[in-house]
């Protein structure tokens, strides 16, 4: 009985030792503004008030009066039954449309993603920092050893670079958008959106011309097999990045979300310390960079869809006549 007194005893004494480390990380982090990090709802990007919104669309229209053949560009020709109908130069401004929404979508999503990613990045390299300065404190307070402080201050390092790697890719997107749009001086302090759009609720069906238009049929000129192959493939690329942004927005990111609320309640509870809080905060932002990733690969393929779709429509209805 006396044993199980002691041994009692000695747990209630290193259950206080250890509550008062967490008091102490609590108030720790507090004080280097780690806290931040972990805030669930991220504040709005906010353009500056010398800048405006320069919306996808407004670009797309930038590069088609630039770009574009508008004196054979026939409008609504898309929207044809009948595509044979149309002059070769009809047919060739039409096509020169959807590689020119295409090539700017591409652009446009680009900038905005590493935007948007670079942002979400400033919240991991902030939530190892916190976590790098309370070791450094609990270091020298004798609280954590030499090793816990080399490898925090190892992760910090990385963490500085993978920062810098991402904001070189920002400038790179930016001067990509700025040379595609062949925007002049008094144009680059005009801002893109702060946030991709969000996933559609349901993937692009095919309508039956379209649908058509891709099957093989009976023909053997080998132009129009590699151009609705390509197309097929075009489609079945689509749907799959389309399952995968799905997955991330209904199954990854509230799961993850969910974790964190765990790990906030046994941090409540003093189960786990302050650096598993902080680990988490940093698995949060990259969940949504991963988020970003896949929504960005899911809109480019949209637009090359389009423009492969309107490819195999116009070969079909050129095949059809002959």
């Amino acid at each position: 009985m006396k044993k199980l007194i002691f041994a009692f005893a000695g747990f209630m004494a290193l259950n206080a030792q250890a509550n008062s480390v967490w008091v102490e990380q609590n108030k720790l982090v507090g004080e280097i503004g780690g806290w931040k990090v972990y805030a669930k709802e991220q504040p709005s990007a906010k353009v500056p008030s010398n800048q405006n919104i320069f919306s996808l669309n407004q670009a797309v229209e930038r590069m088609l009066s630039h770009q574009l053949d508008s004196v054979n560009y026939l409008p609504g020709s898309e929207s044809m039954t009948d595509y044979y109908v149309l002059s070769p130069a009809q047919r060739s401004a039409l096509q020169q449309r959807y590689s020119i929404i295409y090539e700017t979508s591409k652009s446009y999503y680009e900038l905005v993603a590493q935007r948007e990613k670079l942002s979400h990045m400033e919240d991991v390299l902030n939530a190892v920092e916190a976590a790098s300065e309370l070791t450094d404190r609990m270091y020298k307070v004798g609280n954590v050893n030499e090793l816990k402080l080399l490898n925090q201050k190892k992760d910090l390092y990385k963490k500085r670079l993978e920062y810098k790697a991402l904001e070189a890719k920002y400038i790179e997107a930016k001067e990509r958008f700025i040379q595609r749009l062949n925007f002049v001086n008094r144009d680059l302090n005009v801002a893109v959106e702060p946030r991709l759009p969000e996933l559609p609720k349901d993937s692009r069906k095919l309508t039956d011309k379209e649908q058509r238009s891709i099957n093989l049929g009976t023909i053997s000129n080998p132009g129009s097999v590699q151009i609705r192959s390509l197309t097929r493939i075009s489609y079945e690329n689509y749907l799959e990045k389309f399952n995968k942004a799905k997955s991330y927005k209904e199954d990854i990111v509230p799961t993850q979300m969910k974790i964190s609320e765990e790990n906030l309640l046994r941090y409540n509870g003093m189960l786990i310390d302050v650096f598993h809080l902080l680990e988490d905060a940093e698995k949060q932002s990259k969940t949504v960079i991963e988020y970003i990733d896949a929504n960005l690969a899911l809109l480019i393929q949209a637009a090359k869809l389009e423009k492969d779709l309107i490819d195999a429509q116009m070969d079909f209805s050129n095949i059809n006549v002959r």
